[in-house]
């Protein structure tokens, strides 16, 4: 099956496996399995000994891989020789069982923590606000509504965003849980990327994610501690509306465990830019009451997929509207044209 050259979803994990591993069967290509059979896939095209590279990852947050594994589709079925190496599904488990977090209830996103980093610590807002954000009860109508706008008014949007999207490790059940040791899909990645990417001159890293943002739009984050170097060369390549993980920006923020983080640490020897693409999809509270309601669903109610949780929570972050899924090759051709620009500049 060719791929085809608009961004459409796939169904299940398992089509879109299909759909990489066919487009990329030309190609080096491998797999990493990780849990259950399932597998994060990996192609390289363009010249597989280039000194500088281009880095497009999809999945890290389960149900959001959908749009990313669609974008990366869309840009397989076009020619183009930038030394590029794919990452599809870094959370299989999530994707196929339509949740962001893995089958240990972690967000992979905040679990790659460097050596020596405790698995341990919440912001004190994210403790004060625990039961609200994981009350152990099916979902349902209660008091979120009127909980959490009673905080906003107290404390602000910054303090709820900061305490909740950080990341945690003490509520092992708890939305943004970082996990209490490095998980088997990072197991698997990190050694792997070691060995790609360890001795290359430059790697630009574009991470794609959804759910932040304007539906419709993108936003550009870079991972947090960059430099004003840093900075400065990559809006040069990728626009002022990059924005850096910024606790008092209110569309971004820091966290703990970021995959890109955890890149530019190991690849110390490599210019290595790692951002993070987000794909706009709803607003942030809406995004948060999806998630909140299929943490229910999971920890205290009967799971199904068809379950209402779930089918919000996959148009929460994977809409099937196809105006929005037109937006996606738009965004993925303009993320390869900046990273090409960022791979040249001296």
């Amino acid at each position: 099956m060719k791929p085809q050259a608009h961004a459409t979803l796939s169904p299940t994990y398992e089509h879109a496996r299909a759909r990489f591993r066919e487009a990329t069967q030309a190609v080096p290509h491998g797999a990493l399995e990780v849990v259950d059979g399932l597998t994060i896939d990996w192609a390289f095209t363009g010249n597989p000994d280039a000194a500088d590279v281009f880095v497009l990852s999809s999945g890290l947050h389960g149900v959001e891989g959908y749009g990313g594994s669609a974008a990366q589709l869309a840009l397989l079925a076009e020619a183009d020789d930038t030394p590029t190496l794919w990452l599809h599904a870094l959370n299989p488990w999530g994707m196929a069982h339509g949740r962001r977090v893995n089958e240990r209830n972690v967000d992979l996103n905040r679990n790659f923590l460097a050596p020596g980093e405790a698995y341990a610590g919440a912001d004190p807002h994210y403790v004060a606000l625990a039961q609200l954000l994981n009350p152990e009860t099916p979902p349902g109508l209660d008091a979120f509504w009127l909980r959490t706008a009673g905080y906003l008014a107290l404390h602000g949007w910054k303090a709820l965003k900061n305490a909740v999207v950080s990341g945690q490790y003490d509520f092992e059940k708890g939305l943004f849980y970082g996990g209490a040791e490095l998980e088997a899909a990072p197991q698997a990645l990190l050694p792997f990327l070691d060995a790609q990417l360890g001795a290359r001159r430059r790697v630009v890293h574009v991470d794609l994610h959804s759910g932040i943002g304007a539906r419709g739009g993108r936003t550009l984050l870079l991972e947090g501690g960059s430099s004003d170097a840093q900075v400065a060369r990559v809006k040069a390549a990728f626009g002022p509306e990059v924005k850096t993980w910024d606790r008092n920006d209110p569309a971004a923020y820091d966290i703990r465990g970021g995959l890109t983080r955890e890149l530019a640490r190991r690849l110390a020897g490599v210019r290595y830019d790692g951002l993070t693409c987000e794909f706009g999809t709803t607003h942030n509270l809406a995004v948060l009451q999806a998630l909140r309601e299929e943490n229910r669903l999971h920890h205290w109610g009967a799971v199904s997929p068809e379950h209402p949780a779930k089918r919000v929570l996959r148009e929460t972050f994977s809409p099937s509207d196809p105006a929005w899924q037109a937006t996606l090759a738009p965004h993925a051709r303009a993320v390869r044209a900046a990273a090409r620009s960022l791979l040249a500049l001296d």
